[in-house]
């Protein structure tokens, strides 16, 4: 199993800035590396302050200059937002700058206000990302670009820095689609769990499952990269904390979904869900609070979901700095070596 870390780069405090974010994000890739995680995600939002990363690829090439061995990749580059033909270029500079430790997640993006601001058509998204898919694959192999689409034309052209391969893929999406293309690539589908438990996505994998299975892969045999939320910790009072963080999330996750999301200026208002789910049943369903109670959610995930991938995400908090580093430091010495070890038969037994 590839054990990743995950960074949305969220200002949880007013009084933050984003430079602050930034530093403590190369500050904990540079310790999942010496913890033993082998990759580290940053993920690409706009214009709120769910995320100050508007380009995981700047993220991604300043980490390969702190770092020797982590894996490092976008999870995802919203194609649609995003010129193709300057992406496959800087993913070439970027296999290079890394020494091949390059990893590409693409994604369709899902936050209307996004699309607007950019002044994209949401419903073109996934059209968009198969033709961009499609210019960022012929440039990677070959070292040439040509397309002729229905939305990008891209006449032909030589580019300076390619790899001759794709780096490892992963797909976030949900459009069947995409789904085949990647179930053909050999792609990795991303599934954000949330607060969900595992027999709660169980359900939800129904349309992977399906475009996997026609393209000949079983679902025994079918990669599967999960985000969990998770924080490990013995004191009450900061678990009590990490659920109420975690409820935070799925209400900015469901603003987000919004044609205009409510905000004051970039900080997104807490608006509270539908049904949401209580600070009890978080902290007895999700992977937050002692290692033993954390151990076992992640037992049942690996046991219903077998992922083949995992990205962790610890800072979704407003405990202080200190307690977030204790957790990350956890979740490399204890929760690692446990995922490791329990991940392996699953993979054996197929």
């Amino acid at each position: 199993m590839q054990i990743a870390l995950f960074n949305l780069m969220a200002m949880h405090h007013p009084d933050q800035t984003p430079a602050e974010v930034l530093a403590t994000t190369v500050e904990h890739v540079r310790l999942a590396e010496r913890l033993g995680f082998d990759a580290a995600w940053f993920a690409e939002h706009h214009f709120s302050n769910a995320s100050v990363c508007p380009s995981p690829l700047l993220m991604v090439a300043h980490c390969a200059a702190v770092t020797q061995r982590i894996a490092l990749g976008p999870a995802v580059i919203v194609l649609p937002l995003n010129n193709p033909l300057r992406i496959v270029q800087e993913l070439g500079m970027l296999d290079a700058l890394t020494g091949g430790r390059l990893l590409l997640g693409l994604g369709t993006g899902h936050q209307p206000h996004e699309f607007r601001t950019y002044g994209v058509d949401i419903g073109n998204r996934s059209a968009l990302l198969q033709e961009g898919w499609d210019i960022l694959q012929q440039g990677l192999t070959t070292g040439r670009v040509a397309h002729d689409g229905r939305y990008i034309t891209v006449p032909a052209a030589p580019l300076a820095a390619t790899p001759g391969r794709m780096p490892p893929l992963f797909l976030a999406g949900g459009d069947a689609g995409l789904l085949e293309r990647a179930a053909r690539s050999g792609a990795t589908p991303l599934v954000g769990q949330g607060f969900r438990t595992a027999q709660m996505t169980l359900k939800s994998l129904d349309p992977i499952r399906s475009a996997y299975a026609a393209a000949g892969i079983p679902m025994e045999r079918m990669p599967l990269g999960l985000q969990r939320y998770i924080f490990v910790t013995d004191d009450a009072e900061e678990a009590r904390e990490a659920a109420r963080g975690l409820l935070r999330m799925g209400r900015i996750l469901q603003g987000l979904r919004l044609p205009d999301p409510p905000r004051d200026g970039v900080h997104l208002r807490d608006i509270p869900l539908d049904n949401e789910p209580s600070e009890a049943w978080l902290l007895e369903n999700c992977p937050i609070g002692r290692i033993e109670h954390v151990t076992q959610v992640l037992a049942e995930d690996l046991r219903l979901l077998r992922p083949t991938h995992m990205s962790i995400y610890t800072s979704f908090t407003t405990l202080p700095r200190p307690a977030v580093l204790r957790a990350l430091e956890r979740l490399g010495t204890e929760v690692l070596p446990f995922l490791r070890r329990e991940a392996m038969p699953l993979r054996l037994a197929v």
